[in-house]
């Protein structure tokens, strides 16, 4: 039994190994846990996709070096300011971990997530493998797969601040996999542990499928409101009115 079992395990690690078109099946395991400054580029890589996918490329400015600048400048504690949260996957089983010194933020693990019959195909594998130190049981084979950025909120409506979750991405082929729901579950108990008050993000009109998500979820979606946004240019020829 322990000889079949290195066998599988060897079997799913060397499918993980960058080659064209790399395909892998069987059971994968999957951790979300806090960006630290070595996850920049692939951050930066991740919100470049990001803006491709709804068509903002015109107006995406974001460098790898304003990221830096914005998520690890700041003197505030991760969720007290602009936080990225990472999405990893890997062929072995991540180790568990019940605490944690990043600020009480306790990484969120499902290991051994089964498959099916479903066939993953990754053709930026070794373009995303992740740089995290602290995986030696993993030999390296830890690759990002999307990320969100999260920081606090206030509306005046409501007792409690909360936090905003702004772009989540899940790269294309790990999308249906429920990863979205381990983000939500993540940002989710960090706000509730934190004694906020709420969590809210947008979603496009047009996409009805995760407003359907969303609502069974149990989230309030309020269609009127449209978001708007002053910048570049505009901004600041506006800040220069006086009448």
């Amino acid at each position: 039994m322990e000889y079949s079992t290195h066998v599988a395990a060897a079997t799913l690690i060397n499918s993980f190994q960058p080659k064209e078109n790399t395909i892998f099946s069987h059971q994968i395991s999957a951790r979300i846990r806090l960006a630290t400054e070595l996850d920049v580029p692939h951050l930066h890589k991740l919100v470049t996709q990001m803006a491709e996918y709804h068509g903002l490329s015109e107006i995406f400015t974001t460098t790898e070096t304003s990221l830096h600048n914005n998520l690890f400048k700041s003197n505030n504690p991760p969720f007290h300011s602009l936080t990225a949260l990472v999405l990893e996957i890997s062929p072995n089983p991540f180790p568990l971990i019940t605490k944690s010194n990043n600020h009480s933020f306790i990484p969120i693990i499902k290991n051994n997530y089964n498959l099916d019959k479903m066939e993953v195909l990754d053709p930026e594998l070794e373009t995303f493998r992740s740089k995290f130190k602290g995986d030696v049981e993993n030999n390296g084979n830890v690759y990002v797969a999307g990320h969100v950025l999260v920081f606090p909120s206030y509306n005046g409506f409501f007792e409690k601040p909360g936090l905003y979750l702004d772009q989540m991405f899940v790269r294309k082929c790990y999308r249906g996999m429920r990863f979205g729901k381990m983000f939500f579950s993540a940002v989710a108990s960090q706000a509730a542990k934190m004694g906020m008050g709420m969590v809210d993000w947008l979603v496009a009109d047009w996409n009805e499928e995760s407003i359907h998500f969303y609502e069974k979820m149990g989230a309030h979606y309020i269609p009127e409101y449209r978001l708007c946004k002053l910048y570049g240019d505009q901004l600041q020829a506006f800040s220069k009115k006086s009448d």
